[in-house]
């Protein structure tokens, strides 16, 4: 059975693109709609970066897909301010943000991160293939955006001690995990930030995901997404380690 114990804990809700036109993986506006409405009958705020250990909500998107362009009326006007995951291999092809679209948006008050170069599994390279995913790509989008990018969205949510490493080395300050959980859950593992998917949710898991933890979750998200955390070879052990 799911262990649901209620908070207030401060919470990433992430998504993938606004509308089915450029990705099966979309979420249509007015999800996202009743989706905003519910955080804010909550009493959570809605922040572009979250600061405190309660009350806040922090909206993201992976990988940069067009439809964030295309509903960038609505976020602006409901004071939404997403954190857009970008890789760079993607910028300009069908279906994704182009550089003008990105400035645009950077503009209005949405933020941009690292996504790698290619978008691929980080768990799947060399050494040479993981510094050009991590430290070029750093260095390319930040020429593009004309700012420090300081945050790490690792692809499908994947990572293993190499991978950690190496982010660590390229000056990644922050490292946007895939697992379920609050925001604060796993800063002390060494800068690693739960999110939690919702673009395909029910409504009603929606309200789970906002206001309750479910161990059950975050035992299923470790086990798809890390590679031997450190010395911890079991979720059970990656967990005991969070106290």
């Amino acid at each position: 059975s799911f262990i649901f114990n209620r908070n207030r804990g401060s919470k990433i809700i992430y998504y993938h693109d606004v509308g089915k036109k450029y990705t099966s993986m979309g979420t249509d506006l007015e999800t996202i709609r009743r989706h905003v409405s519910v955080v804010k009958c909550h009493g959570y705020d809605i922040v572009p970066q979250i600061t405190e250990r309660k009350n806040q909500v922090m909206v993201c998107f992976d990988d940069g897909w067009a439809g964030i362009y295309d509903a960038k009326d609505f976020f602006v006007e409901n004071k939404v301010f997403p954190t857009v995951f970008i890789a760079v291999d993607l910028i300009g092809k069908p279906g994704y943000l182009t550089l003008q679209q990105i400035m645009d948006l950077q503009n209005e008050g949405f933020l941009f991160e690292g996504h790698t170069w290619s978008h691929r599994d980080l768990t799947t390279f060399d050494e040479a293939g993981l510094r050009h995913e991590l430290i070029d790509s750093k260095v390319e989008l930040s020429r593009m955006l004309g700012k420090e990018v300081e945050a790490l969205c690792f692809p499908q949510g994947r990572f293993s001690d190499k991978v950690y490493q190496v982010s660590i080395e390229a000056g990644y300050k922050k490292l946007y995990s895939s697992i379920t959980g609050g925001y604060y859950d796993l800063l002390k593992s060494k800068n690693l930030i739960c999110r939690n998917l919702v673009q395909s949710v029910t409504d009603k898991e929606f309200k789970y995901i906002l206001t309750a933890t479910s161990s059950f979750f975050v035992r299923r998200s470790i086990n798809l997404h890390y590679q031997k955390y450190y010395a911890y070879s079991s979720p059970n052990q990656f967990l005991r380690q969070l106290g």
